[in-house]
């Protein structure tokens, strides 16, 4: 039985991860980023965590606290590349996530952050 999992619309497989196999699928993961379209962007969000929601740029009134917890931006406001990066950071995420077997997904899955 094969140990790769087929991408719809895609001729190279996804690297499954197996225990004690890290440091081999790893290789073979970066390789299969690599060669998708923006590979370096997903690797980065791998390596560096997601890019920053966008926020709304906060003017400091008289009286107001200075220490108020930033406002995210609505989505629809976003701009093309905030868009894109929100785009490539979910996809990361889904390609790392259909890489892991059911145990190890199940094990990430249950932990509340």
């Amino acid at each position: 039985m094969s140990r790769d999992v087929i991408t719809v619309g895609s001729t190279m497989r996804i690297p499954l991860l197996y225990r004690g196999e890290y440091s081999q699928w790893r290789e073979r993961f970066m390789n299969y980023l690599e060669e998708q379209t923006d590979g370096e962007a997903m690797i980065n969000s791998i390596q560096n965590g997601d890019h920053p929601l966008p926020v709304i740029a906060q003017v400091s009134l008289a009286g107001t606290a200075p220490n108020a917890p930033p406002t995210l931006k609505d989505p629809k406001f976003w701009t093309a590349e905030e868009k894109k990066n929100r785009k490539i950071d979910r996809l990361a995420r889904s390609l790392l996530i259909q890489g892991l077997p059911n145990d190890i997904y199940s094990l990430i899955d249950s932990k509340r952050f």
